[in-house]
């Protein structure tokens, strides 16, 4: 090595280690906002812009006069958003509660599995009426935690309006965004809605029905039931979450946003499988959106479903409009119907190309996606899938709620009309 630093000559070599000082500062700030290492909380010399923004903001809001005394309860995920969560809750949300006169207690969660066992103390607490909300700081994931929390003593067996009752006993969810993924917040708030918007929309809303989708697996009663609220995948929209979340994880959340959608577009992966549907009747103005249920086949396990025996490169249901990252995978949806949005490309019903997945992502941002042919939505209440291996990669793909990774295996999804509350 040395023998090629000496063919450099040392007018050039001064100056390299005259700019070296500069350069490495260059490459620390493109870490930080693009690399960002093991998705490390950014150190607070990258935050001081964030902070001073948010600052700001938070100090222009001016809470209605009008406003009713709410008890808060915030859990913080300190990591989300590569140390944006903390952030966010002493520049927003902590002084913005405490402008508009509302109480609030905190917990700052330390890892997987802490938001929800916080939200089942609150569950399993005969004082509920303690806390009006649940305000869920960080992406999708941990208010999907936070959903499995407060339901986890709700029976397996109550459905429709049998789980009324309990549900008023619960207090409402709410999301403040900070994630990468965050589809509920855009759904309920507005898109790219931030954190400021959606807090003063959750400080003065009122509490929502919103319906859930109760998961469990079909001949393993041990791994229990599983709840979400707003979207199950399969196929490439779960390979995209996977890449995100574990894969690319390490990247920032620009890169990584652009990066996974070209990875699984190049793929192109196939899985087969078998998916049974319940479907239910569309309103008139919104049956062109839709696929006719009775031209797939009745599924021969159940008269009341329709069969779809396929190869799949998407598989969706969603129970808000909004996946997350600018996706509007289900735009036709509503939150409190009773019924869910299944979102399939299926290999019989149209080939499709790597341009056209490309145009299927482009064009979900706005929801036009559904005008293509070759993209099938129904309405159903229920559903059952059994996931099958992808030809080629030999994968079963994964299973994702909220971008949350759950086992692959044959599951089925009933739709609990009305279980949850959010505070919108």
């Amino acid at each position: 090595m040395s023998g090629i630093f000496d063919l450099i000559p040392d007018h050039v070599q001064t100056q390299v280690q005259d700019l070296a000082p500069y350069l490495a500062g260059i490459s620390l700030v493109l870490t930080g906002l693009f690399m960002n290492p093991l998705n490390v909380p950014l150190p607070l010399f990258f935050q001081v812009h964030d902070r001073k923004k948010l600052r700001n903001r938070s100090k222009a809001y001016d809470p209605p006069s009008s406003l009713k005394s709410k008890k808060f309860l915030v859990l913080v995920n300190p990591n989300a958003g590569a140390g944006m969560g903390k952030l966010t809750y002493d520049e927003v949300i902590k002084p913005m509660l405490e402008k508009a006169k509302q109480s609030h207690d905190v917990v700052f969660t330390t890892g997987p599995g802490h938001a929800s066992q916080v939200c089942r103390e609150v569950a399993a607490n005969p004082a509920l009426e303690s806390y009006d909300c649940i305000i869920s700081a960080s992406g999708d994931g941990m208010l999907h935690e936070c959903l499995n929390g407060l339901l986890s003593n709700v029976s397996a067996s109550s459905k429709g309006h049998n789980t009324r009752t309990a549900k008023r006993q619960l207090p409402p969810l709410a999301v403040v965004p900070v994630g990468s993924g965050n589809g509920v917040a855009d759904s309920l708030y507005g898109r790219r809605c931030g954190p400021h918007v959606a807090l003063e929309k959750i400080i003065a809303g009122k509490p929502s029905d919103i319906d859930v989708m109760a998961m469990t697996y079909v001949g393993k009663p041990e791994l229990g039931l599983i709840y979400d609220l707003h979207f199950f995948c399969w196929a490439v929209f779960s390979d995209h979450d996977f890449l995100t979340e574990n894969t690319l994880r390490w990247l920032g959340p620009m890169l990584k946003m652009v990066l996974a959608p070209a990875i699984v577009i190049l793929r192109m992966t196939w899985y087969g499988g078998v998916l049974d549907f319940a479907p239910v009747e569309v309103a008139k103005d919104l049956k062109k959106h839709y696929k006719d249920p009775k031209s797939w086949p009745e599924s021969p396990d159940d008269k009341t479903m329709r069969r779809v025996d396929d190869s799949f490169w998407c598989m969706a249901a969603g129970n808000l409009k909004e996946a997350g990252g600018d996706l509007s995978a289900t735009p036709y949806v509503k939150q409190d119907e009773g019924a869910v949005d299944i979102l399939m490309v299926t290999k019989s019903r149209g080939w499709v190309s790597r341009f056209r997945g490309l145009m299927v992502f482009l064009q979900a941002e706005n929801g036009e996606h559904t005008e293509f042919d070759d993209i099938q939505i129904v309405k159903c209440n229920k559903f059952r899938l059994k996931p099958g291996k992808s030809r080629y990669r030999g994968s079963p793909g994964h299973l994702q709620l909220s971008g949350q990774e759950q086992e692959n295996g044959e599951v089925e999804v009933e739709v609990r009309t009305g279980l949850a509350r959010v505070m919108k």
